[in-house]
């Protein structure tokens, strides 16, 4: 945290800002514009315009709301001066053995700081009904009790009626009363501040709680309408549209969001994960190395870049990535990591990795087809031929059938574990289905002239390797590994075979143009 809070210090003293009270900072952060806040604070910190005790306060504050709570009890340990014992400092101590879950200690803290202030001050009820709701609901009764106590005192502040509405509508769960009082302090705020748009963004809020998302919708584009550069509402919108399945629409707002909140990392990592979802697998990585310069130990953005690498069949990037996501101490680990590291590490040839993610990722679920067909392709790769054919008959059970490509590599399973007739049924199987494909005439051909499955003077695999050559229209760049094999083999056949020797040479001729090397081809040449 250290380093990162240092880079976040230098870059926000080095940004220019027109507000420069408490107030402004205040108002900053009960509109959740955190960065913002921090921005003001720290300006006030350094300029000593008011007391650091004060600046300081509100800087815990906001670090604790950004989800910051390491760098919210450095300020915080700031505040309390024993000689002085200010109300604002019991608040700071209080809030610290919230932190801590001292709620015994937090309420005598609490209870000092409404002495000091003889109960008259509502900033000092709210503070403390704030720390009891936000960024966690600790004692929701605490918070009502004392947010309605600021409220008797200043029933014209808007921040308080905000702040009671949110309250209420929390415990709406236990009262269902409590979603009207709730927008009857919105709506309160918003005809006491007709320019405030965070009343706005509450109702549109309230109205999501009710899965009401086109009057949410139109709350928040109120809101817009009175600040459009507001940052908060384009987040909401973002939200709202995706839950009312208006995709196209949210990404934009994400993105202006985040032009607005540079810092807001946590929104970075929404919008890095809608660039991947949306298949925007450049966009998703740009974004995820741009928060990265920020906090640099983040595995959600190590997530998308390993994740978004692979989609783009960067298979050294996405390892690279992955690696330091697995390294991260931090991480949360989703099912979905252990499935795209074992598609990682298969790719970059790490059998034994990936089938250790794989057994994991089925263990955590069972059922999921594309990995059982995927774990069946590592373990031939791994030439665990018995296990592949093992785990693509689970497949098989579970999922109904094998895709294409499954059932090729089922067919070369069963040539390299030396089941020949399984062979030549999966292949068979697999012509049925791809007809065009040459490489099920390939298999089959190679697998009729290993095994002999019919009398050698038949030469059972003619038909395939011949028809091998008729799909591939002969295409020696190509199909240059393969062809040269088929061209020989039906050479033989027309030698040995049928003594047609113009058709035999004319293929051995073939084979030769594309690999000059072969020894059989030039063998047989020899004899004309």
């Amino acid at each position: 945290m250290g380093k990162v809070f240092s880079i976040a210090v230098l870059v926000l003293f080095m940004m220019n800002v027109s507000a420069q009270t408490i107030q402004d900072a205040q108002r900053e952060i009960d509109n959740e514009n955190y960065f913002k806040a921090k921005h003001i604070l720290f300006k006030l910190l350094k300029d000593g315009t008011v007391t650091k005790s004060e600046a300081a306060y509100y800087l815990g504050n906001a670090y604790l709301k950004s989800d910051d709570a390491d760098s919210a009890k450095v300020f915080y340990s700031m505040v309390f001066n024993p000689d002085t014992r200010t109300a604002l400092g019991y608040l700071a101590n209080g809030r610290l053995a919230l932190l801590g879950k001292d709620k015994v200690g937090a309420k005598q803290n609490f209870d000092r700081a409404v002495q000091t202030s003889k109960m008259k001050n509502a900033n000092i009820f709210y503070e403390i009904g704030d720390a009891y709701f936000r960024p966690d609901v600790i004692d929701l009764h605490a918070a009502i009790d004392n947010f309605e106590s600021a409220y008797n005192i200043d029933n014209k502040s808007t921040t308080i009626m905000l702040s009671l509405g949110d309250a209420y509508l929390e415990n709406s769960a236990n009262d269902n009363t409590m979603g009207g009082k709730a927008m009857n302090k919105y709506e309160a705020a918003a005809e006491t501040n007709k320019q405030l748009a965070l009343a706005w963004i509450k109702t549109g809020r309230l109205s999501v709680r009710g899965r009401m998302y086109d009057q949410a919708i139109e709350a928040f584009n109120k809101g817009l309408a009175i600040d459009q550069n507001y940052p908060i509402v384009y987040k909401e919108l973002a939200e709202a549209y995706y839950l009312s399945k208006q995709y196209d629409k949210v990404k934009p707002n994400f993105e202006k969001y985040i032009a607005l909140s540079p810092g807001d990392n946590q929104a970075r990592t929404t919008l890095a994960s809608l660039y991947f979802q949306s298949k925007e697998y450049d966009k998703a990585i740009e974004e995820s190395n741009k928060g990265l310069a920020n906090d640099p130990t983040n595995y959600i953005f190590q997530r998308v870049i390993a994740f978004s690498n692979f989609e783009l069949k960067r298979y050294k990037e996405a390892a690279e990535a992955n690696r330091l996501f697995w390294d991260n101490p931090a991480k949360k680990v989703k099912d979905i990591d252990y499935i795209y590291s074992a598609r990682i590490a298969a790719q970059s040839g790490d059998t034994t990795a990936a089938m250790n993610y794989f057994k994991t990722a089925l263990a955590n679920d069972s059922s999921n087809c594309d990995l059982l067909g995927e774990f069946g392709k590592v373990l031939f790769q791994a030439k665990h031929y018995n296990e592949a054919v093992a785990q693509y008959s689970l497949k098989k059970e579970k999922c109904g059938k094998l895709g294409s490509i499954e059932l090729y590599y089922l067919g070369r399973t069963y040539y390299n574990a030396m089941d020949s007739v399984m062979a030549d049924t999966t292949f068979g199987e697999f012509i049925a289905r791809n007809p065009t494909s040459p490489d099920g005439y390939y298999w089959r051909g190679k697998t009729n002239g290993r095994f002999q499955l019919q009398k050698a003077e038949n030469f059972g695999a003619f038909p395939y390797y011949q028809k091998y050559i008729e799909v591939t229209g002969g295409d020696g760049v190509k199909f240059k590994n393969n062809l040269p094999e088929a061209y020989v083999y039906v050479g033989i056949y027309y030698f040995e075979k049928l003594k047609d020797k113009d058709q035999a040479k004319a293929n051995f001729l073939k084979a030769l143009e594309i690999d000059p090397s072969n020894e059989l081809a030039a063998l047989y040449i020899k004899q004309f």
